[in-house]
């Protein structure tokens, strides 16, 4: 394979003959083509970030995994989220809304999004994907200090 850059993007030249490796990573490409949306010029800005190709290269780490996050402390919940409770996450971060509570309070989305960019990481970086601070609160300040209640969530990863 040849490269060559032109206007600071750098293109690749095919050879006749592809290797199976480079075939899979040609089918890999279109498909993340095809699931972002993105158009030709996009799919080669998205390449030629070096960290695109180590995260591609990482993704399958991500599928056999679930994130789920647990309540393990409610106190004034006007949602009724209640100690027990469970959010799943498939580990590429989206809710799997199905195996969850048919309420869910918005201001809890914040902090497992945090968390679920630090699993993310750990993940990607061949780390055990459970951060050491595994524990976050909704956004809501409590009775305390003016709010309504609150809740904590506790982030678990299982193999699925």
């Amino acid at each position: 394979m040849r490269f060559y850059k032109t206007d600071s993007i750098t293109l690749f030249q095919k050879e006749d003959r592809m290797t199976d490796q480079e075939i899979r990573d040609e089918a890999v490409w279109g498909f993340m083509q095809k699931r972002l949306g993105y158009t030709d010029q996009e799919l080669l800005t998205f390449r030629n970030n070096p960290r695109n190709h180590r995260l591609i290269g990482k993704a399958g780490d991500l599928v056999g995994k679930t994130v789920i996050f647990e309540v393990v402390e409610s106190r004034g919940c006007n949602i009724e989220h209640h100690v027990g409770e469970q959010f799943f996450f498939s580990a590429e971060g989206y809710m799997l809304a199905h195996k969850g509570p048919k309420k869910v309070c918005p201001y809890i989305m914040p902090a497992m999004a945090r968390l679920m960019w630090v699993i993310q990481e750990r993940i990607y970086e061949g780390l055990d994907p459970r951060p050491y601070f595994y524990k976050a609160h909704c956004d809501d300040v409590g009775i305390e200090c003016g709010g309504w209640g609150n809740i904590v969530i506790e982030a678990k990863i299982v193999n699925r």
